[in-house]
């Protein structure tokens, strides 16, 4: 069952000694991109944004994306079952029967049901990429390949390395009591990395339509809808109780609802890849490919595709589009390395192919028609060094009908 959770924000008139609202890229599904303010979201899903042309409105469907995410601070976090993350402030979370109980900067006082979580960031690593690698972690529903028995059984990563693999008896201020197989132990929160509770007791992903909603501390929840008026915002989350904010509106709104579909949503009918020297790699979904999130040009995305020269990713497409859209870029986990070339084929017809595009460099836009094709291939080729790093986004590829 779905069960409706209300957030609501606090946002407080702004002095005249107070900073002017930050004003972030807002993306349409048509017209040009521009820097813009959130003004408001009706009840009826229309925004309202301040540009320097003036107010601009559009309804969410219309909307690819306002602002972006930002890198969690360095605290505890709550993965949630959906993929989400709640930024905690210092203090560990405890456990009451079936429910956990968190202090959150963004979010205040938090008691949600353990089925609503995947686990805890107890020591989030600094660097964000092994910070989403242990996410992954997390989030993944077996502890090792071939390991059956695990999947249904909570597990302790330590800071050493070490995992261990048993039953969490409660959460504490200063750590874990714990029931291994070797018998019960108390763990100190010094020594642990995460806690990843059994997956098969994970509630269900919801497939409602939802909108991805972050905030300054790095937060990002998915939302069943979303209204801003007046300073003052409330969300209907996908699941959870209800939860109460204090002058914390969003810096990222992402509508995953009305015309937009996502690459990433769909399922690919083939993939080939073409090692340059025998390294074979895989295409990702709303990842890199290295599995982390999608960074490029020092933001970070939501939505996109990863993939390696030199491959072929196919999709037979369920109804007619007319564009194609996404921004270009190799990922920012290279350090200005890597270079390929960006092909878009219908069927046998090419439609579009990128100039060289290389690590450093900004996110290239793109807007292919289609011509109403049911077959759609992204291709990644080689360009300066061989294959060294080309670490290609297709950042919020998506389909237009």
């Amino acid at each position: 069952m779905v069960v409706a959770a209300s957030i609501c924000f606090s946002a407080q008139a702004v002095s005249a000694d107070e900073p002017a609202p930050v004003r972030r890229t807002l993306v349409p599904l048509k017209g040009d991109r521009m820097p813009a303010t959130l003004l408001s979201i009706s009840t009826a899903g229309e925004a309202a944004f301040a540009g320097d042309g003036g107010e601009r409105r559009l309804a969410l469907g219309e909307l690819v994306a306002w602002g972006s995410p930002v890198e969690p601070r360095a605290m505890v976090q709550l993965v949630l079952a959906d993929g989400g993350i709640v930024v905690l402030d210092d203090a560990m979370p405890i456990t009451e029967d079936d429910w956990l109980i968190a202090g959150a900067e963004t979010f205040g006082t938090l008691k949600l049901p353990l089925k609503l979580l995947a686990g805890v960031m107890v020591h989030s690593p600094i660097d964000p990429q092994r910070r989403d690698q242990l996410v992954a972690r997390i989030m993944s529903p077996v502890a090792e390949k071939g390991d059956a028995a695990a999947e249904n059984r909570d597990r302790l990563f330590l800071e050493n390395g070490d995992e261990l693999r048993g039953r969490v008896v409660a959460l504490t201020d200063n750590g874990v009591e714990f029931k291994a197989d070797v018998g019960p132990l108390s763990v100190e929160r010094d020594r642990l990395a995460a806690i990843v509770f059994d997956p098969s007791l994970r509630a269900k992903p919801s497939t409602a339509p939802r909108t991805l909603v972050g905030f300054a501390d790095g937060s990002v929840v998915s939302a069943k809808s979303m209204t801003l008026l007046e300073g003052h915002a409330e969300l209907a989350l996908l699941d959870g109780p209800g939860l109460a904010v204090d002058d914390a509106g969003p810096v990222f709104v992402q509508p995953l609802v009305g015309r937009v579909v996502y690459l990433s949503d769909l399922r690919p009918a083939g993939y080939r890849h073409l090692p340059y020297l025998g390294t074979p790699w895989d295409y990702r979904l709303d990842a890199n490919v290295e599995g982390t999130r999608l960074r490029a040009g020092g933001a970070i995305y939501a939505k996109g595709v990863g993939m390696h020269s030199a491959s072929r990713l196919t999709w037979q497409l369920d109804k007619p589009y007319r564009r194609f859209q996404a921004d270009l870029a190799i990922d920012d986990q290279t350090a200005n390395r890597g270079s390929v070339v960006f092909r878009v084929f219908a069927g046998p017809r090419e439609l579009y192919k990128s100039p060289v595009l290389r690590g450093g460099d900004k996110p290239l836009s793109i807007a292919v028609d289609l011509g109403n094709a049911r077959q759609l291939s992204l291709i990644v080729d080689y360009a300066d060094r061989a294959d060294v790093l080309d670490h290609a986004d297709w950042l919020n590829a998506r389909l237009v009908p």
